[in-house]
């Protein structure tokens, strides 16, 4: 198994020497850290190895490998700098740590890479992390920075090319499946359009104070534009097809009785888990034959574990509010 690439550390450290120390550095706790091991059973496995889909800067895998010194973790993510920051703050685990820079869609080739063929359980939590919301990326409504919203730089699409790019209806339907009522949507849509054509939209804050304007909105907890933003980096990253993916690849690397963890956080993400992890639970049929699916053979995939999705703790509720928003949903995979 190959070790975290020091060399991760050192090209950190060098890059915060030449910026200086600016911005403290945000991470937030990693949300329900115990629920998360138990699905797991990350204390019965005598020795294994369990891969963070999503690994981000590393909260929930240093969760893993604390709580059993006889695993190994795999963590896989789009973004390199985020994984610079996991590298450092698992640094403690390195011998039993494998950091990859990729696409969770494609992780049956990246565990090919190492040498693992099947593990004992996945974890995906995607979304966006407070380390990334200070990057500098356009995530935040406070940004003067580019609309970039990528996770991976090296990808081509930013949410400036989007904003450029699609026509009024196409916007309108992305900011209403995010969640924005369809009037806002159609009259965010229209401004965006008629501001384009009069010189763009050229940072993430000038957009924020866009969408603020048409709704008629100022101050309040969460910021009129929160939908929009989601929205547009949703659709850069491509985060629902990632997800989905994400779920039937992994579902393919498991071990018989591997488990299989998902945390979303909001509705949208929580309903694709639920049908991804209902088709992958039932058996192939002849009709299905013809349907593309990925799994192998006709029998069911995974025993879904959870009938209900499972949410925070009012404990964890009060202490970790950005948790308040998450469910679980958990899979063991049967054959």
């Amino acid at each position: 198994m190959v070790a975290i690439d020091l060399t991760w550390l050192q090209r950190l450290r060098e890059r915060r020497e030449k910026e200086g120390a600016g911005q403290p550095q945000r991470l937030h706790p990693p949300a329900m850290v115990q629920e998360v091991l138990s699905f797991l059973r990350v204390a019965e496995v005598r020795r294994g190895v369990f891969v963070d889909m999503t690994v981000g800067t590393g909260g929930h895998a240093l969760a893993i490998l604390q709580a059993n010194p006889r695993v190994e973790v795999i963590g896989i993510d789009r973004d390199r700098a985020s994984l610079e920051v996991a590298a450092e703050r698992l640094t403690e685990f390195a011998d039993r740590v494998t950091l990859i820079h990729g696409d969770m869609r494609d992780i049956r080739r990246l565990l090919a890479q190492v040498g693992v063929e099947r593990v004992d359980g996945c974890l995906i939590d995607p979304g966006m992390s407070l380390w990334q919301l200070d990057s500098g990326r356009g995530f935040s409504v406070l940004d003067d920075a580019p609309l970039d919203m990528r996770f991976d730089p090296s990808a081509q699409v930013t949410a400036q090319t989007l904003l450029q790019t699609l026509s009024a209806s196409e916007l309108e339907r992305l900011f209403e499946q995010a969640g924005e009522r369809r009037v806002d949507a159609k009259r965010i849509a229209q401004a965006i359009v008629e501001t384009r054509r009069k010189g763009g939209i050229p940072t993430a804050r000038a957009l924020a104070e866009l969408v603020a304007q048409v709704k008629g909105v100022r101050g309040g907890r969460i910021h009129p534009a929160t939908k929009v933003f989601m929205a547009l980096r949703m659709a850069v990253n491509e985060e629902l097809d990632a997800l989905r993916t994400g779920i039937w690849e992994g579902a393919q690397v498991l071990k018989r009785g591997g488990r299989f963890v998902v945390l979303t956080y909001q509705s949208l993400e929580d309903r694709l888990v639920k049908e991804t992890f209902r088709q992958l639970s039932q058996p192939r049929t002849e009709r299905d034959e013809g349907r593309g699916t990925r799994d192998e053979g006709k029998r069911a995939v995974l025993r879904i574990l959870t009938k209900h999705p499972v949410t925070p703790s009012r404990q964890e509720r009060q202490s970790n509010p950005r948790a308040r928003s998450c469910k679980l949903r958990a899979a063991e995979r049967v054959k």
